[in-house]
């Protein structure tokens, strides 16, 4: 895929007007005032007479340039990209972010699937989200949209999106990637098989999918892994057989731990080791990780976190151990969070924190976003502390958010 910078007319808005114009070389008020505050303060007027010239931001050599900005938050790349074409040359290029990897200055981002039922559009719209500036919650609308029930992993600074349901029962095979360093997309070829609602997973830098469609044989291509790497799609065989209990084969929900991929179904759960090739049901301890286990979840540490809706525990999020197979609350969040609507909301791991994205229990639905830091404490209790807590879209109607994924640029 190209490397083609393409920041959305939001992002590049949000701090003046379009590189592609004059403001390259005439950079606005707020631009210059940008540039001039990465260099030290000015000093007493006196002293002004005996420093050397300023250079024009146009000027500066785009090597100097590049070491500045890889120093610069990423959410802040919009408007740096609007000073002038050297500026916009570096922040599009990908040795900027070979060098912040280098340095070990990459972030993690958190981008979200929302939609809004009363509106026009069909699908739910790619944002992405930067907290502690304006307008931390942004549109992407570079990136398509996402056909229901199709399956997202992240791997690096790119998001793949598999098969999902376009029109009514007529699931697709197509993948499509996206580059978020860049807002870039690029289609992948195909799987072998149209899938709906698959589990799937990362792991030895190879996507594993399993199932989304129906299985009447053994060997018929139920598992297929796609190589990072060299780009193609495998069939797995898969003597097993085991099936989904749900119509079209499809899953609830998936996740990676401990190397392997934990599959939700409709009446058990499963687990797949994709280095051997294995399956193991877990039986008794099958309803014991069914008890919690929702579609909002995600892994931070080899451990699961879901909702308790109902309080069963006492505590609204609680953590799966896969060891010791057994779930406990999270302790310390109980007057930390606000009255959210637990039965559709979305969380993350990002950069190891937890990240809860949801509606307000309130006739204004406010849709906010919480930040969490975990702690293991003697004992193995895990505890969490919300670090911020903010409004981040505010919508007459009460928005879904259908997926909530971290991915590091």
């Amino acid at each position: 895929m190209d490397p083609i910078f393409q920041f959305s007319d939001e992002e590049l808005n949000d701090g003046g007007g379009d590189p592609r114009e004059e403001l390259h070389t005439n950079p606005s008020e707020e631009d210059q005032e940008e540039v001039e505050n990465l260099a030290p303060a000015i000093p007493p007027q006196e002293e002004v007479e005996n420093l050397a010239p300023t250079i024009p931001p146009r000027q500066i050599p785009e090597l100097l340039i590049a070491r500045i900005v890889a120093l610069v938050p990423r959410c802040q790349y919009p408007k740096l990209s609007l000073i002038s074409r050297a500026f916009f040359r570096v922040i599009s290029s990908p040795e900027l972010y070979i060098r912040r990897l280098q340095l070990g200055l990459t972030e993690p981002v958190l981008y979200a699937l929302i939609g809004f039922p009363y509106s026009y559009e069909r699908f739910s719209r790619w944002h992405i989200l930067n907290l502690n500036i304006s307008e931390s919650l942004r549109e992407v609308p570079t990136f398509p949209p996402m056909y229901p029930g199709s399956s997202v992993v992240t791997f690096g600074y790119n998001m793949y999106v598999i098969g999902g349901l376009n029109g009514f029962n007529h699931p697709v095979s197509t993948v499509f990637v996206l580059d978020c360093r860049f807002h870039a997309w690029d289609n992948l070829p195909s799987m072998h098989r149209a899938r709906y609602r698959a589990a799937a997973g990362v792991i030895d830098r190879k996507i594993y999918v399993i199932g989304g469609c129906e299985r009447p044989h053994a060997y018929d291509g139920w598992i297929e892994v796609f190589d990072v790497d060299n780009g193609v799609w495998s069939t797995v065989p898969d003597p097993s057989h085991y099936n989904s209990n749900m119509p079209g084969g499809g899953f609830v929900t998936s996740v990676v731990m401990q190397d392997r991929i934990y599959i939700l179904d409709a009446l058990c759960a499963l687990v797949y080791e994709p280095r051997q090739g294995t399956w193991q049901s877990l039986g008794l301890e099958s309803s014991t990780l069914m008890d919690f286990w929702r579609q909002p979840c995600c892994v931070i540490e080899d451990l699961l976190y879901s909702f308790d809706v109902l309080c069963v525990l006492k505590h609204p999020i609680v953590v799966f151990d896969p060891v010791e197979m057994v779930w406990n609350p999270v302790k310390g969040l109980d007057d930390g969070l606000p009255y959210l609507r637990y039965s559709v909301c979305q969380m993350a791991n990002v950069g190891g924190k937890l990240m809860v994205l949801a509606t307000s229990n309130t006739i204004y639905n406010d849709t906010w976003c919480i930040e969490i830091t975990l702690e293991r404490r003697e004992g193995g209790e895990i505890w969490g502390t919300v670090d911020s807590k903010e409004i981040v879209l505010i919508s007459g109607t009460s928005p879904s958010i259908d997926l909530s994924c971290s991915v590091t640029v």
